[in-house]
């Protein structure tokens, strides 16, 4: 094949998404608000940084002069340290999550923050005396009064700003204050939110112009009140339709998923490998528990599991590749992990990776004592973000060494252990939010951590968070499929089990292409959207791990994802001559 064919899938869909990215910045120059789709690995973050760099580039003399902020909104702190990263210190681009930006709109209107928490018991601390209170903050994201202030729970500051977005002299000086807004990850933000943006501002015309980026198919968190689709008549629809992450097959089969948003791949060195793996050649006594049902034995399960994985690692990819098992739950892999009591508390928390504890531990903790284990001073230099060698003198290299030591035995013990050593040392620095719960640990232990106290959290066996922490870390094998939105791997063996009743693929998979009933269309949206995800992290091979029985719907739906000559048993499959 000459070069030239040979770059052409790439070529094509660069093409393609250069020119939607013009009609993105198109868009914003006529002061439309305007929704991007984009389907998985169609580079939307991409797109997202494009139109963050023509802004700055251009926008800068107008909102500087009048003293306005573009707002970028994001899911996760995560995303907004990466996209802060790209600007300017000074710059009139506020990249934030929804709860600080929220935070940062309403925080100034304290007289009226008061008065509308004093009228609404909900808001309101179940100990103290609320007539006390005189001013109102956010800061540890858990609802406790102290010293005269009322510090904010979460979900209390997306209240009040729906409150105050009801009110016209708000909206007024919200406007004014914010032009443009930007939305990463539209389909997760708060309903409530997206509700009153479109009936104050989109619907009206007036207002803030919107842009909204992410994919409706990738909602996988409705548990959280998120909104999903966005739709109005004055919201521009812009469709992006290459996929820089998946080989052709990969594309044709999200294609045949998903066929109003036809995707082509810019791969032109793999073709890509799609395989149905089932298990309709086990005769053996099946599970009876109720969200298990029908499912393999957990032994046999494993059993399957670890040898399906062996067979790919050793005859199917290449040294160089990664794979990853995507399975239903974290609740599956916790109790088999050892992270179940952890999870049971932070749920979320450990999902998105957002919790203070856990990424403490993972990112500050776990890396300084790999450091002190190994003697890797540059991991230490990165941990700690200095750039002075942290140890010169000899009291420096003997108080290193007490922690090193310290942490060696800290690290078997409780949580809090772990947090005491840290702080003795004085070498390590501490969030302030990890500051203040490890305060309230000691002053009022009683102090609610999720759905729990702060006392019995920390209490916690750290062995839990190092459990977390190994299946967190990028190069862990397994992860739940709600975990993955956002990821891409080699390889993935998606496996399609029981363990949630809320998700059953083999029921409304085949829904896709056969329809829904009425009555069904929320599970079926939740099944599809999860199935679509999965289905969409590989970038050259898929496997369907399928551990339940297979009837006649859901073979002719999987004989059309994948061609018959695609499905094979496990002992098949590992029986095959590659």
């Amino acid at each position: 094949m000459s070069e030239r064919m040979k770059q052409t899938n790439y070529k094509i869909a660069k093409a393609e998404a250069d020119k939607v990215d013009e009609i993105i910045i198109d868009t914003i120059k006529e002061g439309v608000s305007f929704r991007v789709e984009a389907g998985a690995g169609s580079g939307k973050t991409y797109s997202l940084n494009r139109v963050i760099e023509w802004i700055q580039a251009n926008k800068w003399s107008e909102y500087h002069k009048k003293k306005q902020n573009v707002v970028c909104i994001t899911y996760t702190n995560a995303a907004v340290d990466v996209i802060a990263e790209r600007l300017a210190k000074d710059s009139f681009i506020l990249p934030s999550t929804i709860h600080s930006f929220a935070w940062s709109a309403i925080k100034q209107y304290q007289s009226t923050l008061i008065e509308i928490i004093s009228a609404n018991e909900s808001l309101q601390p179940k100990e103290g005396n609320f007539s006390k209170i005189v001013e109102v903050q956010y800061t540890l994201g858990h609802r406790y009064q102290e010293n005269g202030v009322l510090y904010l729970y979460h979900d209390d500051v997306i209240f009040l700003f729906n409150i105050l977005l009801d009110n016209a002299k708000f909206r007024r000086i919200f406007s004014d204050k914010y032009p443009l807004i930007l939305i990463d990850e539209y389909q997760d933000s708060f309903q409530s939110i997206v509700n009153r943006f479109i009936e104050h501002f989109i619907s009206k015309g007036i207002g803030p112009q919107f842009g909204f980026f992410g994919d409706a198919w990738q909602t996988i968190y409705q548990s959280n009140k998120a909104c999903g689709l966005i739709e109005h008549e004055n919201i521009r629809e812009i469709k992006k339709g290459s996929n820089f992450r998946s080989a052709p097959k990969i594309v044709e089969t999200l294609n045949f998923i998903r066929p109003d948003l036809p995707q082509r791949s810019a791969i032109d060195d793999f073709e890509g490998e799609i395989t149905v793996i089932t298990c309709e050649d086990y005769n053996g006594l099946r599970r009876v528990e109720r969200n298990f049902k029908d499912d393999l034995p957990v032994e046999e399960f494993q059993l399957r599991l670890s040898k399906l994985k062996d067979q790919i690692k050793n005859k199917i990819m290449s040294p160089k590749e990664n794979l990853k098992v995507l399975m239903i739950t974290h609740r599956v892999l916790a109790s088999q992990q050892g992270y179940d009591k952890l999870l049971n508390i932070i749920s979320d928390g450990l999902r998105d990776k957002e919790d203070a504890f856990l990424l403490f531990f993972m990112n500050m903790v776990e890396p300084i004592y790999e450091a002190l284990n190994t003697n890797n001073m540059q991991l230490l230099f990165d941990t700690l973000k200095v750039k002075r060698y942290p140890i010169n003198k000899k009291s420096e290299k003997q108080q290193w060494k007490e922690l090193h030591e310290q942490l060696s035995l800290s690290r078997s013990q409780k949580s809090i252990d772990v947090l005491k050593t840290v702080f003795n040392s004085n070498l390590i620095p501490i969030p302030q939010s990890i500051q203040g719960y490890y305060e309230l640990y000691y002053s009022a232990p009683e102090t609610m951590y999720s759905n729990t106290n702060i006392k019995d959290f920390l209490d916690l066996d750290y062995a839990q968070f190092l459990a977390a922490i190994h299946f967190l870390y990028p190069e862990s094998e397994f992860s739940t499929e709600h975990g993955v939105k956002g990821e891409e791997y080699d390889n993935v063996v998606f496996v399609v089990s029981r363990g949630w009743n809320q998700y059953q693929f083999e029921k409304y998979a085949p829904m896709i292409k056969n329809g829904y009933p009425a009555d069904k269309e929320a599970a079926f949206i939740r099944n599809r959207n999860l199935f679509y995800v999965c289905c969409s992290r590989p970038k050259k091979r898929l496997f369907l791990f399928i551990t339940i029985p297979i009837d006649d719907t859901f073979y002719n739906f999987l004989k059309e994802l994948a061609g018959e000559s695609n499905i094979v048993s496990y002992s098949q499959f590992l029986a095959k001559e590659i």
